[in-house]
């Protein structure tokens, strides 16, 4: 089978989610599924282009960024050139007609729950493109069961169109111990000794505001280090409690040193209010990091029982969670301990695997009904 995936959200110090996720899948698919000819679709200068690829995977230039009105003529000219069979779209962004079998991924409907925070053009883009894109599609992948009931009750599309495959911890997540490695940075992001970690940005879904409200609600004094843009407003309302000397935003951190920095924070905390998966604190989770996330969307099913939880909407209610991530030893060495464990059993190998099943399933339609199983409970308690 030819398959094509889009990567062209796959760009330098761009590394959300999406292109994560894609990474990922690519990265997989170096090993497994070598029977099927894979095409990836990527804008000029992606870093994809600085690694060397087996040959059943290709790379192909595409002109259009990625949510443009020239992706809609763009795309499904290649892939009549390129004669394929099915198209991933592993994200909202799709053409209206494609010449193909669509799966797309939706990671999440926030343009739809939270089109007050998006331009005119990307809710004018969901509205007319990507609602069809979604009708059209043979399947649809999901990352969480909370997307996928979110997908089912405010697209209406059939329940068993919709297929969970969650996603997955990279094996670089893990606890670091070096010393030296550690030192080198936090002399790199000029970090403090101790901190308290966040990975976000300044949307504002993300809560960051209400974060530093509550940070600054609480006697705490272990500095909290912000990895998202610097934003005059956070500085004001820490400077009205007078903390802004404990707030620090970093640059933007690679994500070959995310471990380290996770490794070396003594609380990771993620506030949003709306997410389709959370991979953060999961990934905080896998280097023994004490958690604290809101009670929202997603986050309770990615992180189970492994975090201290907040209601993202009261402040004083985060403020609390702070405090005792910060003084109860006995409950950060459970988390520390017992999420690691937990996010050990995101496997993105096992994400590909299933995303493997339901391109079959695309090109072969009388496969067994087993699949539907198969893909959407996990296997030998491992998640995908």
């Amino acid at each position: 089978m030819k398959i094509a995936i889009d990567a062209r959200m796959v760009k330098y110090s761009s590394m959300h989610g999406i292109a994560r996720y894609v990474v990922h899948l690519l990265q997989c698919l170096r090993s497994i599924g070598q029977e099927h000819t894979f095409y990836v679709f990527l804008n000029p200068n992606s870093p994809l282009q600085d690694e060397s690829w087996p040959e059943h995977i290709q790379l192909v230039p595409v002109m259009g960024d990625w949510i443009s009105f020239r992706e809609q003529w763009e795309i499904p000219k290649l892939l009549k050139k390129l004669n394929v069979d099915l198209f991933h779209a592993p994200s909202f962004v799709a053409p209206i007609l494609c010449p193909c079998r669509l799966v797309m991924t939706i990671h999440d409907l926030n343009h739809l729950v939270l089109p007050q925070f998006y331009t005119p053009f990307h809710q004018f883009y969901y509205k007319v493109f990507v609602r069809r894109c979604i009708q059209a599609s043979e399947f649809i992948l999901t990352v969480s069961h909370f997307s996928k009931s979110e997908i089912v009750k405010t697209l209406h599309v059939p329940e068993e169109k919709v297929f969970v495959t969650y996603n997955g911890v990279s094996e670089r997540y893990r606890p670091v111990r070096d010393s030296q490695y550690l030192d080198y940075v936090r002399d790199l992001y000029e970090l403090p000794e101790r901190f308290i970690f966040c990975v976000s940005n300044t949307k504002p879904h993300k809560n960051v505001h209400q974060l530093v409200r509550a940070y600054c609600h609480t006697p705490i004094n272990i500095p909290l280090v912000l990895a998202c843009p610097v934003d005059k407003s956070l500085i004001r309302t820490a400077e009205l409690s007078n903390k802004k000397h404990l707030i620090y935003f970093t640059k933007f951190i690679s994500e070959d040193h995310l471990p380290a920095v996770y490794s070396m924070a003594h609380l990771f905390v993620y506030p949003s209010t709306y997410e389709g998966f959370g991979l953060p604190p999961l990934e905080a989770l896998a280097c023994g990091t004490p958690v604290v996330v809101a009670r929202s969307s997603s986050l309770p099913e990615v992180v189970g029982d492994h975090a201290i939880f907040a209601n993202p909407f009261d402040f004083r209610d985060i403020a609390r969670a702070l405090e005792v991530g910060v003084k109860d030893e006995a409950i950060r060495k459970s988390l520390s301990e017992n999420g690691l464990k937990h996010a050990q059993t995101f496997s993105w190998l096992n994400m590909t695997r299933k995303t493997l099943e339901i391109y079959h399933r695309c090109y072969v339609p009388s496969i067994s009904s087993d699949l539907t199983t198969m893909v959407e409970k996990p296997l030998s308690g491992q998640h995908g």
